[in-house]
């Protein structure tokens, strides 16, 4: 995260797993790479840590019986205060802002939750932690393009650069040629809970170059080159204007 937002805790996939309810928004990398019996594993395991860091109390009997009773395997859990908080507001989104980032080093995810007066951060890595931290609607598109457009991009000229077909996220030999090991790609999308999964908006950034491409998933997708300026502008609109859909102009 950065100076401007608040630290507010680090939970793992599996711990995620014990104490929220499935998100449809945020993904699980290393619980997902686990078979279900292991996947059982790790949860219970991770409820016994929880357990011993006093981060949630031992179930009631009460909780116990109701459990049985559902038949769902869900357990309510009484849970530390500040976690609460952050699943709370995980949980309430008014609107999400998703950026999946692609670099020469792997993968993470980062996710920006608007609800009323306060934004929740959770950035993923590809190691299963979820990092939180707390922020100001007011910072959100900034901090959103900041995540989605390498700090370091410089301006790309030229003519449109055709993408290939499918969702394969490496980019296109010229602009792969351009980047290097600088590379960034981001795929933001912002969405509302409720709502059918919508396409990204994709960039290209990093030193050599910015590229935003339009047309994805179609036969004419094309690469169109940029000044990182430009690009931060464009995304900045595009979040703004989507946020405002879902919620308005509430920005304090």
């Amino acid at each position: 995260m950065t100076g401007q937002t608040v630290f507010a805790g680090v939970l793992t996939d599996e711990e995620l797993a014990v104490l929220a309810r499935p998100n449809p928004f945020a993904v699980s990398p290393y619980l997902d790479t686990l078979s279900p019996p292991d996947r059982q594993t790790a949860a219970r395991t991770a409820y016994r840590s929880l357990l011993a860091r006093g981060l949630v109390d031992p179930p009631s009997a009460e909780a116990l019986a109701a459990a049985r009773a559902a038949g769902d395997g869900r357990l309510e859990l009484m849970v530390d205060r500040e976690i609460r908080s952050v699943l709370t507001l995980r949980e309430s989104a008014r609107v999400v802002i998703a950026v999946a980032r692609t670099t020469s080093a792997g993968q993470d995810y980062w996710y920006g939750y608007h609800v009323d007066d306060v934004v929740l951060l959770e950035q993923i890595g590809t190691d299963g932690l979820h990092r939180f931290a707390l922020a100001r609607p007011a910072q959100l598109t900034e901090l959103a393009v900041a995540a989605a457009v390498h700090p370091d991009s410089g301006d790309a000229a030229g003519p449109p650069v055709a993408m290939p077909p499918g969702p394969d996220p490496t980019p296109p030999t010229p602009i792969l040629t351009a980047l290097g090991q600088a590379l960034l790609r981001a795929d933001v999308v912002v969405r509302h809970p409720g709502e059918d999964a919508v396409s990204p908006l994709v960039a290209f950034s990093g030193p050599g170059g910015s590229w935003l491409v339009t047309g994805l998933g179609g036969p004419a997708a094309m690469a169109h080159p940029v000044r990182a300026a430009q690009l931060r502008e464009q995304l900045a609109r595009h979040i703004e204007r989507m946020r405002d859909e879902a919620v308005g102009d509430v920005r304090t």
